[in-house]
C-alpha cells in the first residue's frame, strides 16, 4: 500500500468519526427532553379564588352534538351563535343554520357581504334580531336575519380584534386607532388615533369596560382609556404604564374584576390598578415564566409542564400550586370557568381539569381531538377542534 493511500485512508477515518460525532450530537439535541422545574413561590395566600354566585351547569361529557356537514376552515374563531333555539354559523359568505338539538343542517344563505376575496371574519355578534360582522379588511357590516345588509362601514385599516358593544355603541380597535360607531346606522361617533412606529402585524388589541369607562391596548402597543358617556379621554395612571415595546403584543392581556384592572405585559409582568383610588396594588410584578396563562376572576392561572399555579392579582401571592404527573406536560391552557365552587380548566389536548379546594380532583377529556378554541354561551360550551369540527356541549 502506498503512502498516499494510507494518508487518504487516515483522513477518511477521521472525517467519518467527526461526522458520526456530529450526527449523534444532533440526534441527541433533537430528542433531549425539556426539564420542567417547580415555580418559585414567594408566599401563599390563604384565601380562595372568587367564583360566580350564578351557578354554571355541570359539564356532561356524553351530552354533545357535532355540527354535521360543517367543517371550519380554521380561519374563523367565535363564528358560532346560539340564539332562539337555533345555531348560526358564518363561513365564506354563508350564514349556515343548524338544529339546536341534533346539530343537523337546516339551511344556508348566501350573504355576499365581504368586499374583498377571501376576507377573514374577526367578529360575529347577534344583537336586536340582527347580525354584526367584522372582517380583517376593516369592514363592519350589520345585516338582518335574512342576511340583507342594513348598513356597511368601510375602513382602509386592518382590523384583527373582536368588536365590543356597549349599549348603542360599537367599539373597534384598528392598528393605531380606536373608533366608536352607532349601532343603529353605522355612523362614526368618535375616534382617537395613537400614532407610533408602523404597525407590522396589527394583532393583540384588547379592551375592557368598567362603568362605561373603557381601557384598551391597540395593536401598536399604545394604551389608553375613554369615557363612553362623554366620548372623551379618561385621565388615569393606567395611561402611564411603562410597557415593554413590541411589534406584536399578543402576550399582553387586559382584565377587569371588581374595581381592579390588571395588565399583563409580555406574559411576564403584572400591573393591577385600583380604579377607585387610581393607585397600583401591583406594579411590574415579575411572575414565573409559563407556557400559557389565563386571567380569571381575581387570579392569573399559569401552566408550565405538570405545574398549575394560581396567583392573586391584588397582592401577588400564590393561591395554590398543583404538581401532578397526570397533567399533560406539553398542553396549554385554552379556557377556564367555574361551576358551584369548582374551577374547570380546559387544555388544548381536550383534557378538562377540575380544581376543588385548591386540589386537582378529576381529569376528563372532551374526546374531540386537539382543541383550538373554546367559548361559553348561555350554559353551552362551544369547542372548535384543530381538525375543523365544531362541537357543542
Amino acid at each position: 500500500m502506498s503512502f498516499s493511500l494510507i494518508n487518504k485512508s487516515f483522513f477518511l477515518i477521521i472525517f467519518l468519526f467527526f461526522l458520526c460525532s456530529c450526527s449523534t450530537k444532533t440526534v441527541y439535541e433533537k430528542i433531549k427532553i425539556k426539564k420542567y422545574e417547580a415555580p418559585i413561590i414567594d408566599s401563599f395566600d390563604e384565601n380562595k379564588i372568587k367564583v360566580n354566585t350564578i351557578i354554571n351547569k355541570q359539564l356532561n361529557f356524553e351530552n354533545k352534538i357535532t355540527l354535521k356537514e360543517f367543517k371550519n376552515n380554521n380561519q374563523y374563531l367565535n363564528n358560532v351563535i346560539i340564539e332562539n333555539n337555533q345555531i348560526f354559523v358564518y363561513e365564506n359568505d354563508k350564514l349556515i343554520i343548524f338544529n339546536y338539538d341534533t346539530g343537523d343542517l337546516i339551511s344556508h344563505k348566501e350573504l355576499k357581504i365581504t368586499t374583498i376575496e377571501e376576507d377573514i371574519l374577526v367578529s360575529f355578534n347577534y344583537i336586536d334580531n340582527s347580525f354584526l360582522f367584522a372582517f380583517k379588511s376593516g369592514s363592519i357590516i350589520r345585516s338582518n336575519m335574512n342576511g340583507e345588509i342594513i348598513w356597511h362601514y368601510e375602513s382602509n385599516k386592518i382590523l384583527n380584534t373582536q368588536l365590543t358593544i356597549f349599549n348603542e355603541q360599537i367599539i373597534a380597535l384598528y392598528g393605531d386607532e380606536i373608533k366608536s360607531l352607532l349601532f343603529k346606522d353605522g355612523t362614526e361617533i368618535w375616534s382617537e388615533i395613537y400614532q407610533d412606529l408602523p404597525v407590522y402585524q396589527a394583532q393583540g388589541g384588547q379592551l375592557a369596560n368598567f362603568l362605561k369607562i373603557i381601557y384598551f391596548i391597540l395593536p401598536n402597543s399604545k394604551v389608553g382609556s375613554i369615557d363612553l358617556n362623554l366620548g372623551t379621554l379618561h385621565d388615569s395612571k393606567f395611561d402611564e404604564l411603562p410597557l415593554i415595546g413590541s411589534i406584536n403584543n399578543t402576550k399582553d392581556k387586559i382584565h377587569i374584576f371588581d374595581n381592579y384592572i390588571t395588565y399583563l405585559d409580555e406574559g411576564k409582568y403584572l400591573y393591577t390598578l385600583d380604579i377607585f383610588n387610581d393607585e397600583f396594588n401591583l406594579f411590574k410584578k415579575n411572575i414565573n415564566p409559563a407556557r400559557s396563562n389565563i386571567l380569571f376572576k381575581n387570579s392569573i392561572i399559569l401552566k408550565e409542564g405538570n405545574f398549575l399555579q394560581a396567583i392573586n392579582l391584588n397582592n401577588g401571592k400564590t393561591f395554590w400550586l398543583i404538581d401532578d404527573n397526570k397533567i399533560s406536560k406539553t398542553s396549554s391552557l385554552v379556557a377556564v370557568r367555574n361551576y358551584n365552587t369548582n374551577i374547570e380548566i380546559f387544555l388544548n389536548n381536550g383534557d378538562v381539569l377540575t380544581i376543588s379546594n385548591k386540589e386537582l380532583i378529576e381529569i376528563n377529556n372532551l374526546s374531540v381531538g386537539k382543541v383550538k378554541n373554546i367559548s361559553f354561551v348561555k350554559q353551552k360550551i362551544i369547542v372548535h377542534s384543530k381538525s375543523g369540527k365544531a362541537v357543542i356541549f
